[in-house]
């Protein structure tokens, strides 16, 4: 009799230590929060990842080695392997006799996520290789690396940033524009860091900095102008001042450095800005941000208009809309161009239409004002209009099969040299694991 009391109170005991470790895990989830940004939100990605539903771990059955983590949670590691076959009409984006082709595209993802209650980690490796069947040495590799973090440095100061690095291949490479852009590989990294803090109930500050390179490789279709001196590295450093006006309206002023540093050192341009605006939050899940200003630039000395606005807007559960629009300067891909003054705006549509059907539609459009340098480039202006659209339907927790669609048509009725028209169709299955 004693020694099944003795197994009861064990039984009892051990269900009360488990019951404790779950509300302990349990508060312990609903204390992380990620902080949304004071930057403008991103478009949502065109492409469709399953991560899949994952099992959990395996317990030692010794009381020292319970461990919520280990034992109620899947890996944070998840693995992604796509296939894609498709059909591109103009491999070289020229204007004349384009290079039309097949392709089959293979890309391998580790994602891997961390969580606790002040930092959040996510980060990806990706690598692919695509075989073209109708190019002269068709294969083409790329890579890229991703790494996301935000910290609860202080209860009053967040730490957040995000990088990319990767390369990829160029594939402008023929036809009367040959001379004045580049082909072979690119090397490219993204980066952005921030710092908010709450100085009080109505006041904050963030201070940021993001910062884009692109390295070209020489190649011998463009040694004689060099693909290294149209390399460029962007950056810009924001400090911004908001002030809580109403409950759900927040007005900031912001001041930003703009410095360009091409290979080509001629090309290097300083600009200083300033901006002012408001961010609108409507509901949970509708907002707006407005930004308008001026930025004064080095080279050529001149003052131009800028301005940013974003809106998201979440309609379902699992359906998001985004719309971004710019107005500022950007790198030119022109060889012995700096930068040039720069419209661009985005509109990317996400829904789920049920668990295991989703899509999404992009838009996408840029004007660059190209001015007038005698023995470089006539004055000009290149539209382009980019439309993406994307299915899939997921078959369980770790097959998908997906197809899409892009069209390119770039205009420049100054210089049709630079104009091009391409799609690119595809199909494709996903595992995930």
């Amino acid at each position: 009799m004693n020694i099944l009391n003795i197994r009861r109170f064990s039984l009892a005991l051990a269900g009360f230590v488990l019951a404790t470790l779950a509300a302990i895990g349990s508060l312990t989830a609903q204390q992380v929060q990620v902080p949304s940004s004071f930057l403008s939100p991103q478009a949502p990605s065109s492409s469709f990842v399953d991560n899949g539903s994952g099992s959990g771990g395996q317990g030692s059955g010794s009381s020292s080695n319970l461990n919520p983590i280990g034992m109620f949670e899947s890996s944070p590691f998840t693995y992604l392997l796509t296939v894609n076959e498709g059909y591109n009409t103009n491999f070289y984006a020229v204007h004349d006799n384009p290079t039309q082709t097949l392709f089959t595209s293979l890309q391998a993802q580790v994602n891997y996520k961390f969580g606790g209650p002040r930092l959040q980690l996510n980060s990806s490796l990706n690598a692919g290789v695509t075989y073209n069947y109708n190019i002269s040495q068709g294969v083409q590799y790329n890579g890229r690396f991703t790494l996301s973090a935000v910290y609860l440095l202080t209860p009053r100061l967040t730490i957040s940033g995000n990088t990319a690095i990767g390369f990829q291949p160029q594939q402008n490479g023929g036809g009367a524009n040959f001379a004045n852009q580049f082909t072979g590989s690119m090397f490219f990294t993204n980066t952005s860091l921030q710092a908010a803090y709450q100085w009080s109930e109505k006041f904050s500050t963030v201070t940021s900095y993001s910062g884009t390179i692109n390295y070209y490789f020489d190649q011998q279709g463009d040694k004689q102008q060099g693909a290294n001196n149209q390399s460029f590295w962007q950056s810009t450093i924001t400090q911004s001042f908001n002030w809580l006006l109403l409950p759900k309206t927040t007005i900031t002023a912001q001041y930003l450095a703009t410095p360009t540093i091409f290979g080509n050192s001629g090309l290097n341009n300083f600009g200083n800005g300033v901006q002012v605006g408001f961010t609108q939050v409507f509901n949970p899940r509708f907002k707006w941000t407005l930004l308008g200003g001026a930025q004064v630039n080095s080279n050529p000395a001149r003052v131009l208009p800028t301005g940013q606005t974003s809106l998201s807007y979440q309609f379902g559960p699992a359906s998001t809309l985004t719309w971004n629009a710019q107005l500022g300067t950007q790198a030119s891909s022109i060889s012995g161009v700096g930068v040039t003054p720069t419209f661009s705006s985005g509109l990317a549509i996400s829904h789920a239409f049920t668990p295991r059907i989703s899509a999404n539609l992009g838009f996408n459009f840029q004007e660059m004002f190209y001015q007038n340098q005698p023995g470089v480039t006539s004055s000009f202006n290149q539209t382009t209009f980019n439309v993406t659209l994307g299915a899939n339907y997921r078959i369980n927790n770790h097959i998908s099969l997906s197809a899409g669609y892009q069209y390119t048509d770039v205009v420049a009725p100054g210089n049709v040299t630079y104009a091009y028209a391409q799609s690119i169709p595809f199909v494709g299955a996903n595992l995930s694991f």
